[in-house]
């Protein structure tokens, strides 16, 4: 069989995912074997440098190569670095609108243990005599196919997505954190609460009529102030977000949120009841994680979006409460609480500050801070600012001329916060 010819941009035949830790002999004897025959791989514990941010090399070998082996044992279902590679190899799959992605199953991982965006690929059950390395060799050989190939329903992640965007979330997601800040002042609401709205996506597609439904600890609290516009054909059309409050039973104190379902995706799951409609359990899942995946890269590239929203994806039972979403929704809006009290705290004055969007997503947002040099030709301003603290209480600190090196410390002010 012929070496196949890299194009584009791609410098390596296959990138090997493995877990370091248990599945290096497998990896490696698979690594040895291809490359006798001439074919390019980039293998981690070889090619990767010392001393580099490892999640960026991963992102960079996986786009740089034409396919990535997935070397899949219960250890690396587990590993965080194994799921890493997972998610960035089928992300950078969908992208390129290429199926290239080559399961290897080891140490008695079956199909169905996969998750769910691998399981409609063709496996390989790896031999432990590498007697079937051919068909290692002739899947990264084999000319490539497209998703299509793999969803004869067609594309419904991509319209679903683009649709909610523009039909939702791109109206009522850009004034989010005012109208938040306005029901909690109207409603003298003081307990803690995020000023993002977290979108749930279950697995199973199947969104309930109440998130309260999901558990006793989770309560239904009103809504924010509604928002009205004129749309296709509908004078004055309300759209409503509800807000709701969780019970930390550990603190025995309640957290407030905006929240509610990714309604779209409740059509997958009633296509999925309807034999006529063609769309299977397995095509579900996979289309349901492209949503996924689409609708971060639309909202991630929009600055009035991209830092108004969470979106929670979990593994349901769709036909039951789960116990796990409480635990899921108060560790989101902790983590979320707490950033927004740093981001207040650090941050310098609108003028030092410029918003800067990240490929990575929401959470992992920046700022840039402009030439520190000129921050002596600025105009000045009220030398008192305001944070909200861990418990969200809104504190005014005073920070007079404190003010530190921009260009090394974003830390504005001395007191604890």
């Amino acid at each position: 069989m012929s070496v196949p010819v890299l194009r584009h941009s791609h410098k390596y035949h296959a990138f090997i995912s493995y877990c370091a830790d248990t599945d290096t002999s497998h990896a490696k004897r698979i690594l040895e074997a291809i490359e006798r025959r001439d074919i390019k791989c980039f293998f981690g514990e070889r090619d990767f440098m010392p001393g580099g941010c490892r999640a960026d090399e991963i992102v960079e070998a996986i786009h740089l190569s034409k396919n990535v082996i997935l070397v899949i044992s219960p250890a690396s279902l587990q590993s965080e670095w194994s799921k890493f590679e997972m998610l960035m190899a089928v992300d950078d799959s969908h992208k390129r609108n290429t199926v290239c992605l080559v399961p290897v199953l080891v140490g008695g991982v079956k199909v169905v243990d996969l998750p769910a965006p691998l399981r409609p690929l063709t496996c390989i059950e790896l031999k432990e005599d590498l007697q079937n390395i051919e068909e290692i060799i002739r899947a990264i050989s084999k000319p490539e196919d497209t998703w299509e190939t793999l969803l004869p329903v067609g594309n419904l992640a991509h319209g679903f997505a683009w649709g909610y965007y523009y039909g939702y979330l791109k109206i009522i997601l850009p004034e989010l954190d005012k109208r938040v800040r306005d029901w909690r002042r109207d409603n003298k609401v003081e307990g803690r609460m995020s000023e993002k709205t977290f979108l749930l996506l279950p697995q199973s597609c199947r969104c309930k009529d109440s998130i309260s439904d999901e558990s006793p600890l989770i309560r239904h609290r009103g809504h924010l102030p509604i928002l009205t516009q004129n749309r296709a054909g509908v004078i004055e059309r309300q759209y409503k977000n509800s807000i709701y409050s969780i019970l930390d039973e550990e603190e025995n104190e309640e957290y407030y949120f905006v929240g509610e379902y990714i309604g779209v995706i409740h059509t997958m799951y009633l296509m999925e009841q309807n034999a006529s409609t063609g769309l299977q359990t397995q095509e579900k899942y996979i289309q349901t994680m492209r949503f996924y995946l689409t609708l971060r890269r639309i909202l991630d590239t929009d600055l009035e979006c991209s830092s108004k929203y969470k979106i929670l994806y979990y593994k349901d039972q769709s036909n039951r409460a789960t116990d796990g979403i409480p635990q899921l929704i108060l560790k989101a809006i902790k983590t979320q609480i707490q950033k927004e009290s740093s981001d207040e705290c650090v941050s310098l004055d609108n003028s030092l500050l410029s918003p800067v969007t990240s490929i990575s997503g929401p959470e992992f947002a920046q700022y840039s801070i402009l030439n520190p040099g000129r921050i002596s030709n600025l105009p000045k301003h009220d030398s008192s600012i305001q944070h909200r603290d861990a418990n969200g209480q809104l504190q005014t600190v005073d920070r007079g001329n404190q003010v530190t090196n921009a260009s090394t410390d974003r830390k504005v002010t001395d007191p604890e916060v």
